[in-house]
């Protein structure tokens, strides 16, 4: 059986693939009975359909993230934004 970590460092055991071979010969690998379910945004463990996130700990990290990520996407224009205000006061002088 082959082993595989989680998320947090538990070692989970994978489940075996059932296999059915096709009209052609070609054979697949399915699951059977995996329930319906999400994966946390930020740590990915399993979580129900209609959640985004595990815990509050998880959502404030994603939050923390996202606005990280958005400050660095804005970044670039700050940055051109500046240049272009020095290049008038010096145009100007």
């Amino acid at each position: 059986m082959v082993q595989k970590k989680g998320p947090k460092g538990s070692t989970k055991k994978k489940r075996p693939l059932q296999q059915k071979s096709g009209e052609n010969g070609n054979i697949t690998y399915y699951q059977e009975n995996v329930q319906s379910h999400k994966h946390c945004f930020n740590c990915g463990i399993s979580v129900q359909p209609d959640k985004d996130t595990c815990s509050e700990r998880c959502q404030t990290e994603w939050d923390k993230m996202l606005k990280k990520k958005k400050f660095w996407n804005y970044l670039p224009l700050l940055g051109a934004g500046f240049l272009a205000l020095l290049w008038l006061i010096m145009s100007i002088a």
